[in-house]
């Protein structure tokens, strides 16, 4: 039979209070919902308990009961967080690792002989220790039960409560899962007290009664419960993929080896990928940076370097300085044509967090300093804004004004991304069309090149016409069919045709 693991953390909003406040550890101490006296205790430790502190008792009650009682609240994104550091670790030392309620999970252990072998002790004992060994090193306090199955494993370890247990055969599976007691698992209290007045106290007293009498007195639950406690229920693992690590990736328009312009295109991945390892509360420990490079031959080769921090950082500045070196002692031999950024990562402390939260994501001082510097070697036009402005045709729609001070971006949420339509200096002339123009049809016109493909659908027209009012006549005012020209490639053209002049030309593209 493969080998399955259960690891089982009890009280874990608790640990985590205990890993925050190590010296809480030798106080009573409680896990309430909010930090007020009408707050609801969700968990309360040993000693709180002996106090007479239980779950669902007001916080004032508890402090009245205990005056030396510490508390914190633990929110739910703390406890995902956990979880989700647990999980990474876990999938370390198996592929297949499910998660069930908060701070259990199970492990499976088929083809892992290898990598861990038994030189002493029975089969799963060098497993068994590996991931007790991971619990502790993440400041956690648990069991680890090496079995057969999920629901024995998951028994026995609810009732040892820490250490690592390994059993040899199913047998021995059997007989300690038959001890445990029904208190120790998490029944409905009805059931558990239904069955306490009949005598039933254990697991093994549970499935000596007989199972059509379970099904019929106390419902499905209990029979479910009942069936795979006498292993005539398959319970088959259903384990979670592995969390991918985050990284961000960017792709340049036009090759670049600069390494200045580099850093400008850098900076933004790695503060997106800050953000994601912040609102994980995860912190760097290092930095991998990947750039492609693209040779004049057209061969592609990947470079691959690791920077590493002092101490582990959420600091994009810190970050930005230590790659600046390296490119520029190390610069790129080609020029560089996507760039991809990941990191490997801890907990972060909650003072790094905070600097975190705390920093602008954008500097706004330090960017008017940047566009004063501008203005001062380039002159006063050399940093400009485009603003809406009145006007009928495409380019007279927009103008430009000079910037004197850069402002928080206030974007609005889109549920659909927009078209955008980009638009020439100027617009370019394009090649006559030799036929009148159809719709819905591939008409074989080239407007790009050959690489871009013929026009296969053209829609249109959409007629502007305006300055007639100025000039003598409706002939000298400015007519235009604008359409949109779908090319071979899935490029999007923005052209029309100048009636006054009788030529095509294309204004700009649609992206």
């Amino acid at each position: 039979m493969s080998r399955l693991a259960c690891l089982d953390l009890p009280a874990l909003p608790l640990q985590l209070v205990w890993r925050a406040e190590p010296a809480w550890r030798e106080h009573p101490v409680v896990v309430i919902d909010e930090d007020r006296p009408q707050g609801i205790v969700q968990w309360s430790c040993e000693r709180a308990r002996a106090a007479g502190v239980l779950a669902g008792q007001r916080y004032a009650h508890a402090l009245s009961l205990c005056g030396g009682l510490r508390a914190r609240v633990v929110p739910p994104e703390q406890i995902e967080a956990a979880l989700v550091e647990l999980r990474t670790a876990l999938h370390a030392l198996s592929p297949r690792v499910e998660l069930g309620e908060p701070g259990t999970f199970w492990l499976d252990g088929e083809g892992l002989d290898r990598i861990f072998p038994d030189d002493a002790g029975p089969q799963g004992t060098a497993w068994g220790m590996a991931i007790g060994r991971v619990i502790v090193e993440h400041g956690f306090r648990g069991a680890v039960v090496v079995g057969f199955s999920r629901f024995a494993t998951y028994a026995i370890a609810r009732a040892t409560r820490h250490g690592v247990t390994v059993l040899r055969a199913d047998a021995d599976e059997r007989a300690a899962a038959a001890a445990v007691p029904l208190a120790r698992l998490e029944l409905d209290p009805k059931l558990r007290d239904a069955l306490s007045r009949l005598g039933v106290i254990s697991v093994g007293q549970m499935v000596r009664l007989p199972g059509g009498g379970i099904l019929e007195r106390f419902g499905r639950e209990a029979h479910r419960l009942y069936q795979l406690a006498a292993g005539e229920r398959w319970d088959p693992l259903v384990p979670l993929a592995p969390p991918e690590a985050p990284d961000e990736r960017v792709l340049l328009d036009d090759e670049d080896d600069d390494v200045e312009r580099l850093m400008f295109v850098i900076k933004a991945p790695i503060d997106r990928l800050l953000d994601r390892l912040a609102g994980r509360a995860r912190a760097v420990t290092a930095l991998h940076l990947e750039l492609s490079l693209k040779y004049a031959v057209g061969r592609v080769e990947l470079r691959a370097d690791c920077i590493k921090p002092a101490t582990a950082t959420l600091d994009a500045r810190t970050l930005l300085r230590l790659i600046h070196l390296r490119l520029s002692g190390m610069p790129p031999v080609a020029p560089v044509n996507a760039i991809r950024v990941w990191a490997d990562d801890v907990a972060a402390t909650r003072e790094q967090l905070a600097l975190f939260a705390s920093r602008p994501r954008r500097d706004l001082r330090a960017a008017d300093e940047a566009l004063a510097k501008l203005r001062a070697e380039l002159g006063d036009d050399a940093v400009v804004r485009a603003v809406l402005r009145e006007g009928h045709l495409p380019e007279a729609s927009f103008g430009w004004e000079r910037l004197v001070h850069v402002v928080a971006a206030k974007p609005t949420e889109k549920l659909v991304r927009p078209l955008v339509r980009r638009m020439l200096a100027r617009p370019q002339p394009l090649p006559a069309q030799p036929r009148p123009v159809r719709q819905q049809h591939d008409d074989g016109w080239l407007l790009s090149g050959l690489e871009h493909g013929a026009v296969v659908r053209i829609l249109g027209p959409y007629v502007v016409s305006g300055g007639w009012w100025t000039h003598a006549g409706a002939s000298g005012g400015a007519h235009r069919e604008y359409h949109f020209a779908e090319l071979k490639r899935g490029d999007c053209l923005w052209v029309y045709y100048d009636r006054n002049r009788r030529r095509w030309f294309c204004q700009g593209a649609v992206e």
